[in-house]
């Protein structure tokens, strides 16, 4: 026989609780174990058989209570913020804190990442082609090919207020300038007279 104590886990209350969800559910299987080899090497029938230390079944049966000691439910798993690790109820990965910082923090990533860009050889190159061709653009235009309706009073009334409701991608791709200056020129911006032309056309003015 071996005995009980050699082999036997009780859970205390200083074990993890997965360690004692483990150990009751083996205890059931460890003491069948014991009673079979007991059973094999007693030479008396009338022996009560090794103790029930693990399940304590022995002693629920004398009570008239269950034989198996209730069951350990495992804990439930905490919904936590991905930032802070603060718990959330179901079905959220941020907390609020956290929600706003994240966007933030990329908007800020991005920002730092375009500055770096803009300053490496290849966007000075870019960006000096761009600010030459311009420059050639202004010097060759001539007022007089400018209708004689399209005053500046036309476009700040006319063309101007329906600019605010066009994208800056579609802007910059009829004149010809960067996004940036496109969004500018959609709050407010007056560009050289140049565009003007285009740029009520996008609209749908005309004389």
């Amino acid at each position: 026989m071996i005995p009980s104590h050699e082999w036997a886990f009780v859970p205390s209350s200083k074990c993890p609780i997965s360690c004692a969800i483990w150990g009751r559910a083996v205890a059931p299987l460890a003491e069948w174990v014991a009673r079979t080899l007991w059973s094999r090497d007693s030479k008396s029938g009338k022996s009560l058989g090794p103790a029930t230390r693990l399940t304590q079944s022995r002693r629920r049966d004398e009570k008239g209570q269950p034989s198996l000691p209730p069951a350990i439910l495992p804990p439930r798993r905490k919904n936590l913020c991905r930032g802070c690790g603060k718990v959330l109820r179901s079905g959220r990965m941020h907390c609020a804190q956290c929600a706003i910082d994240d966007p933030t923090k990329h908007l800020i990533d991005a920002a730092r990442i375009g500055r770096v860009t803009a300053q490496t050889p290849e966007a000075r190159a870019r960006q000096a082609e761009s600010q030459r061709r311009h420059a050639e653009a202004r010097s060759s235009w001539a007022a007089s090919s400018q209708p004689e309706w399209l005053t500046a009073e036309v476009y700040s009334q006319r063309i101007q207020p329906l600019l605010v409701g066009m994208t800056n991608s579609s802007i910059a791709s009829r004149i010809g300038v960067s996004r940036w200056y496109a969004g500018r020129i959609r709050r407010g911006c007056r560009p050289h007279p140049r565009h003007w032309q285009a740029l009520a056309h996008f609209v749908g003015i005309s004389s």
